[in-house]
C-alpha cells in the first residue's frame, strides 16, 4: 500500500494520538517514580505502559503523514481502546485523546466522556466488582479507519 492522503477526520485522529500518545508517557513516567518506591514490579507494568503510549504517538504521527505503517498502527491501536471490562481479578481499559464510554456493571454513570489518555490493567484479588462496555469513540475511530483503507486499497489497484 503506498502513501494515502488524509483527510481532516484522518489528521483529526491522528492528533489524538499524538497528544494522548505524549501525555501517556508523561503520566507514566511521573507515575513510575511514585509506585516504583512501593515495589519493583511496577516498573514492568510501567515500562509497558510507557511503551504503549510511546507507539501510539508515533502511529498518530504516521497517520497525520499518510503512512501505511501509521493507518495500521492506529487501527490496532483504536481497536484497542474499545473494550472496558473489570471482572473480579482483573481490570483493563486503555484510551488515547478521547473515550465516549458507555458502561454497565458497577458504576455511578453509564455513559461519560473523558479527554486525555489512561492505561489500565489490575490483576488484583481485591477486585470484586464487574464494569463491562465499550468505548463508541474507539469503536467509531476503528471502523472508519478500517473503512477508510479497504477503500483506498481498491481505488489504488483501480488505478
Amino acid at each position: 500500500m503506498t502513501r494515502q492522503f488524509p483527510n481532516v477526520a484522518d489528521r483529526a485522529l491522528a492528533l489524538l494520538l499524538m497528544a494522548g500518545g505524549l501525555l501517556g508517557v508523561g503520566l507514566s513516567a511521573v507515575m513510575s517514580a511514585r509506585f516504583l518506591r512501593m515495589h519493583w514490579v511496577y516498573g514492568v507494568l510501567f515500562a509497558a505502559f510507557l511503551l504503549l503510549f510511546a507507539w501510539t504517538a508515533l502511529a498518530g504521527f504516521r497517520l497525520w503523514r499518510g503512512e501505511p505503517r501509521g493507518w495500521k498502527s492506529a487501527t490496532i491501536l483504536f481497536a484497542m481502546q474499545v473494550p472496558i471490562l473489570t471482572v473480579p481479578g482483573l481490570s483493563y481499559e486503555y484510551y488515547t485523546g478521547l473515550a465516549l464510554r458507555l458502561v454497565g456493571g458497577h458504576v455511578d454513570k453509564a455513559l461519560t466522556l473523558s479527554l486525555g489518555s489512561n492505561g489500565n490493567f489490575y490483576l488484583d484479588t481485591r477486585i470484586h466488582d464487574w464494569v463491562y462496555g465499550i468505548n463508541l469513540f474507539g469503536l467509531v475511530a476503528t471502523v472508519y479507519l478500517l473503512t477508510r483503507r479497504r477503500h483506498y486499497s481498491e481505488t489504488s489497484t483501480a488505478a
